[in-house]
């Protein structure tokens, strides 16, 4: 479903299928995850302006979390008996690539990714990886927290994700809002509400957050959320 980010006016219906995840390129795509049935899913496309019609990219694979800086190369996460690792695929000359390990690909350019990772403890790492020269340095570690859903600011300045944490009103885990400098320094926690707030995505100017809660409904129904970002 699209709506203007306004919240005025109706949804838009873009898939008819079992959709896991998408991303809308900046070429007016979207980009999602197709459940086939439960051993297969496949990365497919759609206009995100107009009509329903679903061009397949990959398939006979587990493929999830599709993501695309230009609609020229499309990341995403394949899953298989060794783990999960982040494929790319290039629009124009067909080219399928095996990245690195990994999941949750987030593009900062066609050779270069955040993206998350499990570590020795069981807990997920946020790593950037340059897949064309080798190099992967790890961004956030915490033995007592789980990262994961990282992407690079528009100003390249802070890296948003999530994490567990303990509300403290309930002193219970939960998911909320950070950020982190790209060498690692000054995590901060943004939200602090007790219902998990997760999926974070920037605005294009960066000024915003959007994401994902269940808080201020009775039944725990998630809804789309924004908040103004400053530090």
């Amino acid at each position: 479903m699209i709506r203007r980010a306004s919240g005025s006016g109706a949804s838009t219906q873009r898939t008819f299928r079992d959709i896991w995840d998408f991303d809308w390129g900046s070429d007016g795509n979207l980009y999602v995850s197709e459940v086939v049935d439960l051993y297969e899913a496949k990365i497919s496309s759609v206009d995100a302006h107009k009509g329903s019609a679903m061009r397949q990219i990959s398939s006979n694979n587990f493929d999830r979390n599709p993501s695309t800086l230009d609609g020229k190369v499309i990341f995403f996460t394949r899953l298989d008996k060794n783990g999960p690792s982040i494929w790319s695929y290039n629009k124009e000359t067909g080219e399928l690539v095996n990245c690195a390990r990994g999941y949750q690909a987030s593009p900062i350019s066609n050779e270069e990714f955040l993206c998350t990772r499990n570590s020795k403890d069981g807990n997920s790492e946020i790593w950037l990886v340059n897949f064309v020269n080798g190099q992967e340095t790890l961004v956030v570690s915490d033995k007592t927290k789980g990262f994961s859903n990282a992407s690079l600011s528009p100003d390249g300045e802070w890296i948003l994700l999530q994490a567990n944490s303990k509300a403290a009103s309930t002193k219970k885990e939960n998911l909320d809002i950070f950020v982190i400098k790209p060498d690692g320094t000054q995590l901060t926690q943004l939200t602090f509400h007790p219902s998990p707030d997760f999926c974070p995505e920037w605005s294009a100017d960066g000024k915003q957050i959007y994401f994902i809660s269940s808080r201020g409904t009775k039944k725990d129904n998630y809804n789309v959320w924004r908040m103004n970002f400053e530090l």
